[in-house]
């Protein structure tokens, strides 16, 4: 059975916060540079597969323009419960809850929950997503049980 080290397993960890902190900062290019040119976002709440930086700069790029996704714009994503078991000497396969906290109608609450389940490998070095799945339980536009 092959193991990751503590060293990436920290690098992991801070892949998924670059992540959060580039999408709820609207830092694009740390956004982007969480994923490799040829990697994979799958959001069903945004249309489906993104593939490639272009693919995925037009999933970022919508999210933060359209008035649908209002409530998810300054929000804070609050991953949780991160599990990274290895699946090669450079892959993991990442799994983790998240949390989308933000203000709708001047009010504090959560957006959006649901998990991640993410392939990540290490090229040169550095980890970054090849695929990541959004999957979402309920968020504010559609509560639980809506159809």
């Amino acid at each position: 059975m092959t193991s990751l080290s503590v060293e990436d397993r920290l690098l992991i960890h801070d892949l998924i916060a670059h992540y959060s902190r580039g999408l709820d900062t609207q830092r694009r290019d740390e956004f982007l540079g969480v994923f490799w040119s040829d990697s994979v976002l799958d959001s069903s709440l945004a249309g489906g597969e993104f593939v490639g930086h272009d693919g995925i700069a037009e999933w970022y790029d919508h999210v933060h323009s359209e008035p649908d996704f209002e409530p998810f714009l300054w929000g804070q994503h609050r991953p949780a419960n991160v599990i990274i078991e290895a699946s090669g000497a450079d892959a993991a396969h990442v799994w983790c809850q998240f949390e989308l906290l933000t203000r709708l109608d001047g009010v504090p609450r959560i957006a959006a929950y649901g998990e991640y389940d993410d392939t990540v490998t290490k090229r040169a070095g550095e980890w970054r997503f090849s695929r990541r799945i959004i999957r979402i339980a309920a968020n504010a536009a559609t509560p639980t049980g809506a159809s």
